[in-house]
C-alpha cells in the first residue's frame, strides 16, 4: 500500500493548481512543463493501480493454490506472508457456488478440494474458537462449533454425516495452531520458554487479554513438564515422517493414481513406508526392516487374527498404541471403522459371577467322575502294604510295556499326558535305579504342556512335560493308570528303547491315521521273509557292541543339509528297519545321506534338490521357539545360492502324535509348496508349520531383494496312501526317492503316473537300499 499512497499523493499534488512549473525557454513544449508532467503522472498512477490489482488477485490465487496443494508451504511460511483468508472460497460463496468434496474408501478427505476444505477449517477455527481453549469437548464451544459447521456448509456440498469428522479436524487444527504459537513465539532455539509480546500479525484474531491468558498457562510448571517430555519424544523420531502436509489419505490417493491401480486402499505398512521415503527416494534401513517384518507377518497371520485391536504394523513396531486410531492410516480412521468390527459389551458383575458358578459346578462334576473312575479301576487286591505302598490304590500292569495315562495331584488332580509304562524287573532310568514308588514311563502325548515333571531329569535338565515328549521319565506309580484307548503297538523284545522320534503336544485326534478302522486290518509289521542283505546286517548288529548300548556317530557331507551334520545310530534305530517299525529321525537322515551319495553327489541334481534336517525344523521346536526355527530355515535357503532357477527343498516334517511324518517340498522360485501326506488331510491340521514355512520364504526373498509378486501357493498332492499306522516314515522316504529319480521339480497334483500306489515291495526296497548302504559305509 505504500507505493500506492505515494502515487496518489503525487497525482493530487502535481495535477492541480496552485503548483505551476516555470515556463520553458523553447517554443516547443518542454518535457518538464506542467502539462507534460501532469500527463506522465497520470500514466504512472494508472500503471500502479493496474499493478496493485494484479498483485491483489495473484495473492488471492496464491492463497487458494497453497491450500489446494497442501504441502507446498509449511505453517511458518504461511504466517510470513500474512493471514490466510481463503478469498477464492469467499468469492465463490458470494456467487452462490459450492465446491464438491471427495472422500477415500476409509472416509478421509482427498482431492479434489480436500486440502482446500482442510485449510478452510483451519481458518474458521482460528476465527471462532479462542486459543485459550484447553478442552475441545467443553460445552462452552458449542456455539463456535456450530458456526464452523454452518460456514462449511455454505461453501461446500457436504453431508450431515461428515459433521463429526470436520469438527474433529477443527480441533486438530486448533491444537496445531496453538503449538505453532508456542514454538514460534514463546520458545527459544533450545526449546526453553521465553517472554514475548502478542504477535501483531494475529491482532485481528487474538486479543491482548486472550494472549496474556495463553502465555500465563504456558508458564505453569506442570505444563512445562508435559511440554518437555513431548518435545524430547518428538525431537528424534525413530522413523521420521517425510511428507509434510500431504497426509496419509492424499499420499495414498497419489500412489494409487500413479500406479493406475484399481485398489481403493493400501495396507497400513505399505503406506507407512511410503510416508517415510525422502525426496531422493531413499529408504533408511530401520524403515525397510519394519516393512519386511510386516510383509512376513501379513502373509502368515490368519485374516481373522489380523482384524483385532492391533494392526500388523502396530504388532511389528511393538509400541503402546493410542486408542481410537489405526497406525499408518492417518486422521479419521479408527479400528471400528477400518476393521468393521461390532462393539462388544463388557459383561456385568452379575454375569461374571454366574459364569464362575457354572465353572465351579463343572470342576466339581469332573472331580466326582474321576473319583468314581479310580474306584472302579482299583481292585482291593491291588493295594500294597510294602514300603512302596501309597495312600492311593495301585492299578496293576501286566509285565512288559503297556499304554497308560499319566496324572498329577498338585495343584489339582488331573491327567497331563499319555505314554507307556515299562513294568519289567530290574528296570533302570538313565542307568540309575528308580526311586521307591516310581515306575519308568515313556511320554508319547502331552495334554498339559506346562505341567512340572514329578521327577525332573537332572541329566538333560528336563523339568516340563512338553520337553519330555519322546523320552523316559520316572512317574509315581499311584498316578499311573491303564489307557485302553491308546492303540497297542506290535510286541517287541523286552528292554527295547524308545525310538528317537519327535512328538508334538497336539491331540491325537488331529491325525486321523492314528485311529484306524480296526487294528486287525493292519498289515503285519514284519514281512514273511527278509532279504539277504537285511539278515546279514541284522547278524552284524547282533554280534556288535551296539546290542550292549554302544552307539555309532556318523559325519555327513556338508552338501546334504547345507552345513556340517552328524547323526548317532543306536540299537533302536536298527530295529526300526528290521522290524518295520515307525521310523525316527536317525533313520530318515541316514537314508537322505544315502540318496545324496548314490543319486546326487557330483551331478546337476545337487542344484535341483536340497534337503532340510528334520532335527532342526519340527513340531516340537516350532512350539518352543518359532522364530529360531524360521531363521534356521532361512539360513538353509541362503546356503544354497540364489534360488532363481527352479529347485526343490525337501523337508521331512514330523507332525507329532506317534511320530507321523509328512513331506513338504518347497519351490522358492515359483513360490509353490507341495504337501505330501500318506494319511488323509492337508496342512490345515498343522497351522504352525505352514506359518513358519511361509514366513521363512518371505524373509528369504526379502533378504535377496526378490519381489514377492504373488502369494505362496500350497498344493496338496494326491499321493499314495498307507493302510496301517507305521508306514508314514517309509512313504516320505519313497516320495523323495521317486521325485529325485524322475528328476521332476513340478510334482503333479495327482502324483506321478509311474507310482499311483506303493506296495509292500516298494517299501522293502527302501529298507534294503539302506541296509546295503550301512554295510558299504561300514557303519556297524
Amino acid at each position: 500500500m505504500g507505493f500506492l499512497s505515494t502515487a496518489i499523493t503525487l497525482y493530487s499534488d502535481y495535477s492541480h493548481p496552485p503548483f505551476v512549473l516555470p515556463p520553458s525557454p523553447s517554443s516547443s513544449p518542454s518535457p518538464f512543463s506542467a502539462a507534460a508532467f501532469t500527463f506522465t503522472s497520470t500514466v504512472t498512477v494508472h500503471f500502479l493501480l493496474h499493478r496493485y490489482r494484479h498483485l491483489e488477485d495473484k495473492m488471492a490465487n496464491q492463497d487458494d493454490t497453497h491450500d489446494a496443494n497442501g504441502s507446498r508451504n509449511n505453517v511458518e511460511k504461511e504466517i510470513k506472508r500474512g493471514l490466510t483468508v481463503m478469498k477464492s472460497i469467499i468469492r465463490a460463496r458470494d456467487k452462490g457456488v459450492k465446491f464438491e468434496v471427495h472422500w477415500s474408501a476409509e472416509d478421509q478427505l482427498i482431492e479434489p478440494n480436500g486440502s482446500m476444505l482442510a485449510s478452510y477449517i483451519g481458518f474458521l477455527v482460528r476465527q471462532h474458537i479462542p486459543i485459550t481453549c484447553d478442552n475441545w469437548r467443553s460445552p462452552d464451544l458449542k456455539v463456535g462449533k456450530e458456526k464452523i459447521w454452518s460456514e462449511i456448509q455454505r461453501s461446500f456440498h457436504i453431508d450431515e454425516s461428515r459433521q463429526k469428522y470436520c469438527i474433529q479436524l477443527a480441533g486438530k487444527r486448533l491444537r496445531g495452531f496453538r503449538s505453532f504459537l508456542s514454538n514460534k513465539f514463546l520458545k527459544d532455539e533450545e526449546g526453553k520458554f521465553v517472554e514475548a509480546e502478542r504477535p501483531m500479525k494475529y491482532a485481528e484474531i487474538i486479543s491482548a487479554d486472550e494472549w496474556d491468558n495463553f502465555v500465563a498457562k504456558r508458564r505453569n510448571e506442570k505444563f512445562h513438564e508435559v511440554s518437555d517430555k513431548n518435545w524430547k519424544r518428538a525431537s528424534k523420531p525413530a522413523y521420521p515422517y517425510k511428507k509434510g502436509r500431504t497426509g496419509y489419505a492424499r499420499l495414498q490417493q497419489r500412489i494409487l493414481t500413479e500406479e493406475k491401480s484399481d485398489a481403493t486402499s493400501l495396507p497400513e505398512h505399505v503406506l507407512w513406508k511410503a510416508a517415510r521415503v525422502g525426496k531422493d527416494g531413499a529408504v533408511v534401513e530401520a524403515v525397510q526392516n519394519v516393512y519386511d517384518e510386516c510383509e512376513t507377518l501379513s502373509q502368515t497371520l490368519p485374516s481373522t487374527e489380523v482384524q483385532d485391536c492391533r494392526s500388523v504394523l502396530s504388532r511389528v513396531l511393538n509400541v503402546p498404541e493410542y486408542s481410537g486410531r489405526v497406525r499408518g492410516k492417518g486422521f479419521g480412521v479408527t479400528p471400528s471403522s477400518f476393521y468393521k468390527k461390532p462393539k462388544t459389551k463388557n459383561p456385568t458383575n452379575k454375569e461374571v459371577m454366574e459364569t464362575l458358578a457354572e465353572l465351579r459346578a463343572q470342576v466339581l462334576q469332573l472331580q466326582n467322575e474321576n473319583a468314581r473312575y479310580r474306584e472302579e479301576m482299583c481292585a482291593p487286591e491291588a493295594k500294597d502294604t510294602s514300603d512302596r505302598a501309597s495312600i492311593n490304590c495301585q492299578p496293576k500292569f501286566p509285565e512288559g510295556i503297556s499304554p497308560c495315562q499319566l496324572y498329577l495331584s498338585s495343584p489339582t488332580y488331573r491327567i497331563v499326558g499319555k505314554g507307556k509304562v515299562h513294568n519289567t524287573s530290574g528296570e533302570l532310568l538313565h542307568h540309575n535305579p528308580l526311586p521307591v514308588g516310581y515306575m519308568k514311563v515313556s511320554v508319547d502325548l502331552v495334554l498339559d504342556t506346562d505341567a512340572l515333571l514329578p521327577l525332573p531329569d537332572v541329566v538333560s535338565e528336563t523339568t516340563l512335560m512338553r520337553d519330555a515328549v519322546g523320552s523316559f521319565v520316572g512317574w509315581p506309580s499311584d498316578l499311573i493308570f491303564p489307557d485302553a484307548e491308546t492303540p497297542t503297538r506290535p510286541t517287541h523284545k523286552v528292554g527295547k528303547g524308545i525310538s528317537r522320534r519327535i512328538e508334538s503336544v497336539a491331540s491325537q485326534k488331529e491325525v486321523p491315521g492314528r485311529k484306524l478302522k480296526s487294528a486287525a486290518k493292519d498289515i503285519p509289521t514284519t514281512s514273511g521273509t527278509k532279504s539277504q542283505i537285511m539278515m546279514r546286517l541284522e547278524k552284524m548288529v547282533d554280534e556288535s557292541d551296539i546290542m550292549h548300548g554302544a552307539i555309532r556317530s556318523i559325519d555327513f557331507d556338508e552338501g546334504v543339509f547345507g552345513a556340517a551334520h552328524f547323526e548317532i545310530i543306536a540299537k533302536e534305530d536298527m530295529q526300526q528297519l528290521f522290524e518295520h517299525d515307525e521310523l525316527g529321525i536317525a533313520v530318515i537322515h541316514t537314508y537322505i545321506w544315502y540318496m545324496y551319495v548314490t543319486l546326487m553327489r557330483g551331478t546337476e541334481l545337487c542344484n535341483r534338490f536340497n534337503f532340510i534336517a528334520a532335527s532342526r525344523i519340527n513340531a516340537t521346536l516350532i512350539t518352543k521357539n518359532p522364530t529360531s526355527v524360521k531363521n534356521d530355515l532361512v539360513d538353509r535357503f541362503m546356503a544354497a545360492g540364489d534360488n532363481t532357477t527352479p529347485s526343490l527343498y525337501f523337508l521331512p516334517f514330523n507332525s507329532g502324535n506317534g511320530g507321523h511324518w509328512v513331506l513338504v517340498a518347497m519351490d522358492l522360485s515359483r513360490l509353490i509348496v507341495y504337501y505330501l501326506d500318506s494319511l488323509s488331510g492337508d496342512w490345515s491340521k498343522y497351522p504352525s508349520m505352514k506359518k513358519t514355512v511361509d514366513a521363512a520364504i518371505i524373509k528369504f526373498r526379502s533378504k535377496k531383494n526378490y519381489r514377492n509378486r504373488k502369494d505362496i501357493t500350497w498344493v496338496r498332492v494326491q499321493c499314495p496312501q498307507q493302510n496301517n499306522s507305521v508306514d508314514y516314515g517309509f512313504f516320505v522316504l519313497r516320495f523323495m526317492r521317486d521325485i529325485i529319480a524322475l528328476n521332476r521339480i513340478d510334482i503333479p497334483k495327482m502324483y506321478f503316473e509311474e507310482y499311483k500306489s506303493y506296495s509292500r515291495a516298494h517299501l522293502d526296497e527302501i529298507k534294503d537300499e539302506l541296509c546295503q548302504f550301512i554295510v558299504d559305509q561300514r557303519i556297524i
